[in-house]
């Protein structure tokens, strides 16, 4: 019965990340049609690519993945701070950030104990 109810979690897991990604392609095409409709004015598309970030961490918190969310938002956050020059931070200037931003991921999920997600073909990751 613990397999089933496992099969169950990760389908309910597996559906509510698809309704986060297609809530957000929606989001981003309303977004992209006031832009073009000239009702918004947005910074260039490739100003904002971090935002995807956003998208990730909430799929990862759908899931109960605090250690993977905490991650993909402090990349999310270097990424925006690094596009946008944010205290004078560059790329290569705050590369070390990164290290935190994965070590602090790491940490979480082992104190979480967080179980391994399993890949294509079975392999863990």
């Amino acid at each position: 019965m613990e397999r089933d109810e496992r099969d169950d979690r990760d389908e309910r897991a597996r559906a509510t990340k698809r309704l986060i990604w297609g809530t957000f392609l929606i989001a981003l095409g309303s977004v992209f049609l006031l832009d073009h409709l000239h009702l918004v004015d947005l910074p260039s598309i490739w100003d904002l690519w971090p935002a995807i970030f956003v998208v990730i961490t909430v799929s990862h918190i759908a899931e109960g993945r605090l250690g993977s969310a905490l991650t993909s938002v402090l990349l999310g956050a270097w990424f925006f701070a690094c596009q946008f020059r944010w205290h004078g931070l560059r790329y290569d200037n705050s590369w070390p950030l990164v290290l935190i931003a994965v070590g602090a991921g790491i940490v979480v999920r082992e104190l979480r104990g967080e179980r391994r997600r399993r890949l294509w073909g079975g392999f863990e990751r």
